[in-house]
């Protein structure tokens, strides 16, 4: 598949046939992901890999607590009726760690977001080369990040920058529309 190709057909998958998804798939998916540019070239990322139905369970609990912190707080209508379903169809999951520390030179110039920027970076190398398998994915940030690294036993001071259900699509996901880009010349407004 051609990387173009890869971008655009790349979905947030919600359903999943449930069909496994190889250590080797994976493993493919990760170095996929290493290559990501990282400031000072520092890769700040790790990964936890998460097959075991007990650490599923672990992930999916900490979803439905953050949903319910939402609804708790007023938060939008969707956020309420959000189904965390597809977390078991997905045969695996891929979490994406972080050492924000790993920032490069940022701090000293107020960017902070550096490490974050290059997890990021491997987030979406990852989903695009899960494309490419013809495996569906979904970048899943809907938990507290704290209690996430803590369950997922992460050292200290790692944050996750998200967790990425993977596995065969069950049927079409179809694309969502796209607005055009605001695009300047030089300054911005421009």
């Amino acid at each position: 598949m051609e990387l173009l190709q890869a971008i655009q057909e790349r979905r947030s998958v919600r359903a999943f046939t449930g069909q496994p998804v190889s250590p080797e798939q994976v493993d493919s998916l990760i170095q996929a992901a290493v290559w990501a540019p990282s400031p000072l070239h520092q890769q700040p990322w790790s990964f936890v890999v998460i097959r075991s139905e007990e650490a599923k369970a672990k992930v999916k609990q900490l979803c439905r607590a953050a949903k319910q912190g939402v609804a708790d707080a007023g938060g939008p209508e969707w956020a309420h009726k959000y189904s965390f379903d597809f977390l078991d169809q997905a045969p695996v999951y891929v979490a994406v760690l972080f050492d924000p520390n790993k920032s490069g030179l940022g701090p000293y110039f107020n960017q902070a977001h550096g490490a974050l920027q290059a997890a990021s970076a491997a987030v979406q190398n990852l989903m695009l080369a899960a494309t490419a398998q013809g495996l569906g994915s979904l970048w899943l940030t809907f938990f507290d990040p704290k209690a996430m690294a803590l369950a997922l036993g992460a050292s200290e001071g790692l944050e996750v920058a998200g967790i990425i259900p993977l596995g065969t699509p069950a049927g079409e996901v179809k694309a969502p529309p796209r607005k055009q880009p605001k695009v300047f010349i030089d300054a911005y407004g421009q």
